[in-house]
């Protein structure tokens, strides 16, 4: 019986333990990756923390019609407010920027009984349930996942990280979206037009337009 050659000996035991690895790696990949991934958020929302935000196409002219379910399991419409200029926030709870942003949102609340802040959590409920509970919101908390995600295409947003904020005047009327994390002088901003507005000291276009030209 002919010998192997040691060199194709040694071929082909560095290949099976080149496949062997390989194998391995692909099934710890997939065990990690599985792991990563958070429970009912699409893979593309894990983007939430990128620096850059996704761009938004034009909003929608006014404010459409939807309801979400708010803390207490009830259907709720987002024109439950009328009369009072909306900053609508998009936002979840595993989200970091998001989160940040709550402490400046339940200040602009306290300090502005006029105007509205709305929260919609693109979330499972429960998570967001205990985090209200903790939080003590000020405003008012709806939830959703497919159907937040209705609701901000309805918004005309087409953006799949967060968070994200929608400024509507008191009529319904849309001012402007803002993607990727609120700071101060956004709030100012908004509170400085929704003022103008409201007095008649300013235009629609013109609200537009400094709302835009701050985000």
């Amino acid at each position: 019986m002919a010998r192997a050659r040691p060199g194709l000996v040694t071929l082909a035991l560095s290949a099976a333990a080149v496949l062997g690895y390989l194998a391995y790696r692909s099934i710890d990949r997939a065990d990690v990756d599985t792991q990563a991934e958070p429970a009912a958020v699409p893979t593309e929302l894990l983007a939430a923390d990128a620096e850059e935000p996704a761009p938004a196409r034009q909003p929608a002219e006014t404010l459409p019609e939807f309801s979400l379910g708010n803390l207490a399991g009830e259907p709720q419409s987002i024109r439950s407010w009328p009369g009072k200029p909306l900053l609508i926030n998009f936002w979840a709870t595993w989200c970091a920027p998001c989160l940040r942003e709550i402490p400046m949102l339940k200040e602009l609340q306290s300090s502005r009984p006029d105007l509205q802040v709305v929260g919609i959590a693109i979330d499972r409920r429960d998570p967001v349930v205990a985090f209200a509970a903790d939080m003590q919101f000020n405003y008012p908390i709806l939830i959703g996942q497919s159907e937040a995600w209705q609701a901000a295409a309805a918004l005309g947003v087409e953006i799949y990280a967060l968070p994200f904020t929608i400024f509507a005047a008191g009529d319904g009327t849309i001012l402007g979206v803002h993607t990727g994390e609120l700071h101060a002088e956004h709030l100012e901003s908004f509170r400085a037009v929704a003022d103008d507005l409201q007095a008649e000291k300013i235009s629609v276009a013109e609200a537009r337009s400094r709302i835009a030209g701050r985000m």
